[in-house]
């Protein structure tokens, strides 16, 4: 597997008092999570999804677009991404026999933005998951 540039990773998504890094690690006041590469791609389509609606269908052949994979695998690791947001969890809404919507707002973070959320807004493309400033 191919090393990432700098310049390549996904820039840092914050919501609430959270951060997604590009190099799959969750965090917030005093917490350092390594989630789990489906995890923190499955993470990732839900909050540059804008808060749509993302099918059970949409979400499977993004993450596991090489596999044969059943949906029992992304209700774990949905069941996973609510137990490392404790008290948030609820950020991830399940629309039953249809997929799932993540109700927080999301912006990225800036180099010069602060690390209280306050970051500049961007486009983020909810196919990929990459930030176009501007």
């Amino acid at each position: 597997m191919a090393a990432l540039s700098d310049r390549m990773m996904p820039a840092p998504l914050v919501f609430a008092r959270w951060t997604l890094h590009g190099d799959g690690r969750l965090t917030a006041e005093g917490m350092d999570i390594q989630l789990p590469p489906k995890e923190w791609q499955v993470l990732r389509l839900l909050l540059v999804s804008g808060g749509a609606l993302m099918t059970k269908d949409r979400l499977l052949e993004r993450a596991w677009p090489h596999g044969d994979v059943s949906e029992e695998s992304l209700t774990r690791c949905i069941y996973s991404l609510r137990k490392h947001l404790k008290a948030d969890k609820g950020f991830i809404k399940t629309i039953y026999g249809r997929g799932y919507r993540f109700t927080c707002s999301v912006s990225t973070e800036g180099d010069d933005a602060p690390r209280s959320g306050q970051g500049r807004l961007a486009h983020i493309c909810s196919a990929c998951g990459q930030v176009r400033h501007g």
